[in-house]
Order: C-alpha cells, then structure tokens, then sequence
C-alpha cells in the first residue's frame, strides 16, 4: 500500500508536463527514498530519468516496493486541475491510482493503472562524458529557439572555456557564445562537438520549469545528458541520442 501527500503540486505536475512531451504511459517505481521513472521513448532516441523523493512529500506512507503502470496524459490532465495552494494526495488502491486535490473544495480522481511491459531501455547509467557543464537554461533555451529557425538540429561543441551552439541551413546561419562571463556557469573536461535533433531537445527544455541551471554532459559525436534539479525534492534528466553527422 502507497499513500503520499504534495504540498506543491507544481514540481510533479511540471515534469510530468515536460515528460509527455516525450513519452505517453510509464512504469513508476514506488520505493522507500521516492517515486522512480526510467523510460524511452518509442524511438528509442531518448531515455527519461524522473525521481520525486520522499522529502517533497509532505506525508509518504510505504510498505513495500510496487510498479505501477500510468498513462502520463491522463495522470497529467488531473494534475493540472489544481490550483496554486491545493493539497495533492496520492494513493494505490485496488489496481487504482486514486487521487483527491483539497483546497475550495474537495475533488476525489481514480485512473486505472495499466499493465506495461517494460521494453528494453538502452544503458545509459555507464555512459562516460567527456565534457560537463552548467548553465543558464534560458540561454540553452534561447540558442534551440535561435536555431530553430534555420535547421532542425544543432551542434554543439566546446573550445576551452567556451560552449558553443551553431547551425546552417541553405543560405543562412546561426552561432551563439557563450562563456563564463555570461550564461556558462561551469565548464570541465575535454573539447568535444556533437549534433542533436531540435525536436527533442526543446521538449527536453521544460526542464526549465524545474531549474533555471541545467547541468549538460557530453562528448564527440556522443550522445548527450541534461539534468534539471531542486535538491532534496526532485530530479529530472534526459539522454538524447546524437544525431548521425551528413
């Protein structure tokens, strides 16, 4: 049996606004430290690494380590009936994710958990980066939409203390700068040069919900890693695939 309370609905309903984008139905794993996901999506382009811990939990009663399947849309649509300053209890009953949002009123919600097989997510936990980094996510955010309006995807590369994003389309041409003076927080490791897909990498940008500093791990022609956090409450990554250089 799993019963939990949320004071602050807007860490899980964000990420889980964030991970839609990428992933429809999930098996969460209910354990002692948190609620886990680890998923990829169709693709297999991706993979979605979510950990709301017990400390964001106002009460978190568990007994026993349970996998739940849920579709993240209709787990989502509830989410966002909450309004700032309600209370979020969550809890696993008779195949049932029962949910009730207290606030004005009282509003009591039940999805069917689904049964998900859990298909083969690619080994992304011993991935070795080369190059790691934190950041303004408002400035990665701001070089994906730059862009975006010539190609659909971009490369990143590193040269010394410098992070840069640039991309060309038939005529035109983008590169944005930036280094330790301006939006790079922190930079290690050896020059690397990668190219990724846009599509993903804005819906990965939701993240900026969670942080305004996203943490990004990388390397040449190497698939790349973006952790968004709030200590002690959650932690949210993803794992995007390089895209094949032309």
């Amino acid at each position: 049996m799993f019963k939990a309370v949320l004071s602050d609905i807007s860490v899980l309903r964000d990420s889980m606004d964030t991970i839609s984008q990428i992933i429809g139905e999930g098996v969460f794993k209910i354990k002692k430290d948190g609620i886990l996901l680890l998923a990829a999506d169709r693709a297999m382009v991706s993979v979605v690494d979510f950990e709301l811990k017990k400390d964001a939990f106002e009460k978190y009663e568990f007994k026993e380590e349970e996998a739940i399947g849920i579709n993240i849309e209709n787990f989502l649509q509830i989410l966002k009936r909450a309004k700032s300053g309600d209370k979020l209890s969550l809890e696993v009953e008779e195949n049932k994710m029962k949910m009730k949002i207290e606030g004005d009123s009282t509003r009591k919600f039940s999805i069917p958990l689904l049964d998900i097989s859990v298909g083969e997510i690619p080994e992304v936990g011993q991935l070795e980066f080369q190059t790691e980094m934190k950041m303004k996510t408002s400035v990665l955010e701001e070089g994906v939409e730059d862009a975006g309006i010539i190609s659909d995807s971009i490369v990143i590369e590193t040269k010394g203390k410098k992070f840069i994003m640039k991309t060309e389309g038939d005529s035109s041409s983008v590169e944005i700068e930036v280094d330790e003076k301006g939006g790079l927080k922190e930079i290690s490791g050896d020059d690397s040069r990668s190219r990724y897909a846009l599509e993903y990498l804005k819906k990965m940008l939701g993240g900026g919900k969670i942080s305004d500093i996203v943490s990004l791990k990388f390397g040449k022609d190497f698939p790349m890693k973006l952790i968004f956090q709030k200590p002690d409450k959650i932690s949210m990554s993803f794992v995007l695939a390089p895209r094949v250089e032309d």
